[in-house]
């Protein structure tokens, strides 16, 4: 699932491959007519065809176009969901597979949003006031952008007796912060994920804090070629030190096996040596497994 440093990757792509192009002709796959909610594909194909792409921003998970229009700015909202990616093609050349929504540029390239399970979505934006869409609207400082105040993360989580894995998933707190980054920087921050996260000392929320700063820009330095590649995409190197390793030997103490455990539906992967718990504090029971 694109967190963070993927959408960030997709955001310098757009930039660099149409940042003042004209949109010659945008074009709407029917099969993926629930990307387009809560208007349609061919709502989306009208109101890009003859549009400038201006602006290309990033905020958490969100990719924010700003289009320049005869009518005035247009906003594109992009979520890329699980499995959606914008991939370029040169003119002439093949659609890749499950291309749901596809901009002729006036330089003849084709952009094409790929998104094989549909959970994405590109949703239309009035006046590109993107402060008005709810979910935008909801996100706290990005880690990225803004960096991770130490002393704002402390407050929010003595906050909740959530284990703090969980709490990072948080949007309003972490933008862009998944299932991938959030267990990547608790074990950078030698933290245990089942922690209660109100819990945490001072010195340890200053540290995950910097963790999380950290494992973003890794990943980020590490992105390669014009698409993204999920770690989940079949024969895709995992590059990440805990995250899907689960039974492998920790990188740091080589003397514990990685874990995974589900924590709200969702996996979280741990060294128990590295990270183990002075005390759980009372953290709720989870399902552990070895696959």
């Amino acid at each position: 699932m694109p967190e963070l440093p993927e959408v960030e990757i997709a955001a310098r792509n757009l930039r660099s491959w149409a940042e003042g192009r004209r949109i010659e002709r945008a074009e709407a796959d029917p099969r993926g007519r629930r990307l387009f909610r809560p208007g349609t594909g061919r709502a989306f194909a009208a109101a890009l065809s003859g549009a400038r792409l201006s602006r290309v921003e990033r905020r958490g998970k969100q990719l924010l176009v700003t289009l320049a229009t005869p009518a005035g700015p247009l906003g594109l909202l992009s979520h890329l969901g699980m499995t959606g990616k914008w991939v370029r093609r040169e003119p002439g050349a093949d659609p890749p597979s499950h291309s749901r929504a596809r901009l002729h540029l006036d330089d003849g390239a084709v952009l094409h949003y790929r998104d094989p399970r549909l959970f994405g979505r590109l949703r239309l934006v009035p006046g590109a006031r993107f402060e008005t869409v709810p979910e935008v609207a909801a996100l706290g400082p990005d880690p990225l952008q803004d960096g991770v105040d130490p002393g704002r993360l402390a407050v929010a989580l003595a906050r909740t007796r959530r284990p703090v894995k969980v709490a990072m998933l948080d949007q309003r707190l972490l933008p862009g912060v998944g299932n991938i980054q959030a267990s990547e920087a608790l074990f950078r921050a030698r933290i245990d994920p089942r922690r209660r996260a109100s819990a945490l000392s001072r010195p340890e929320v200053r540290r995950l804090a910097a963790a999380v700063v950290a494992s973003v820009r890794e990943a980020i330095s590490r992105e390669e070629g014009p698409e993204i590649t999920y770690v989940e995409e079949s024969g895709a190197e995992n590059p990440f030190r805990v995250y899907g390793r689960a039974g492998e030997p920790c990188p740091r103490c080589r003397r514990a096996a990685i874990r995974r455990i589900v924590q709200a539906q969702r996996s979280t992967f741990f060294c128990p040596r590295c990270q183990g718990a002075r005390s759980l504090d009372s953290a709720p029971k989870v399902r552990s497994s070895r696959a």
